[in-house]
């Protein structure tokens, strides 16, 4: 398998060919290669018959595994820090980011929110990726139970209005959290890309399930054009 960029995904099919019938897409949250294999670092959260068929599978179960898929977050020319926005299970590419920037000389500030503490994902290891950044981890929840109280675009948000000179905002969760990050970067001046989340039958761009809207009037495949995407191509009142 090629190297995934940070924001692809790949698409997971059923052991032995059963239900559920579909593959499932999952963001590659890690890579690594050896001289004959390869591995995936996956996160998956039960929120619904496929992702609970995965989480019930045996250790060493083999499957066939489609990807890497659609465009990620740019590499080529690593900006010079970087606002990392995580809501729930917008975790996995953002810290696959944090990894490949850490030798780039990219500071990460990594902002994970989640709606309470026994939600957030492995908060010391985010702390250790964004450290080795020379970046820190601000963990926000929405009761109050750890971290920062509030909508993690609040925190984000305040420290922008503090002086924080990052150079892009990368992001990935729910769509209203996305929107956020899209009008922060306007109001603020930084390009704002977004690693979109959106139901997908084929992953090929085929099937056209997962298209988004945009200002022009037409539509984007986020499992091909995106997806990671600009936070002004998306028409987020038509969304």
């Amino acid at each position: 398998m090629p190297r995934p960029v940070p924001g692809q995904f790949v698409m997971v099919e059923s052991a032995g060919g059963g239900l559920p019938f579909w593959r499932r897409a999952f963001s590659v949250a890690g890579f690594g290669a050896g001289e004959e294999s390869c591995w995936l670092d996956l996160m998956i959260r039960e929120v619904g018959p496929g992702t609970a068929f995965w989480r019930g599978v045996p250790e060493g179960t083999g499957t066939r595994v489609l990807g890497p898929l659609g465009n990620g977050f740019p590499l080529e020319e690593p900006p010079r820090s970087v606002a990392l926005v995580a809501g729930g299970i917008g975790l996995p590419p953002l810290l696959y980011a944090a990894r490949e920037l850490a030798g780039a000389g990219t500071r990460c500030d990594l902002f994970v929110g989640a709606a309470t503490a026994e939600e957030l994902i492995d908060p010391e290891g985010c702390a250790r990726v964004a450290a080795d950044t020379g970046g820190v981890l601000v963990p926000c929840t929405d009761d109050g139970t750890a971290g920062e109280a509030g909508l993690v675009t609040g925190a984000v948000e305040r420290r922008l209005r503090d002086g924080a000179a990052w150079s892009e905002l990368w992001a990935c969760g729910p769509n209203p959290m996305l929107r956020a990050v899209a009008e922060l970067g306007r109001a603020y001046g930084l390009p704002a890309l977004l690693a979109m989340e959106e139901r997908m039958a084929c992953g090929l761009g085929v099937c056209l399930g997962c298209v988004v809207p945009t200002p022009d009037g037409g539509h984007l495949r986020v499992c091909t054009e995106g997806p990671v995407l600009r936070g002004d191509a998306v028409d987020w009142e038509a969304l």
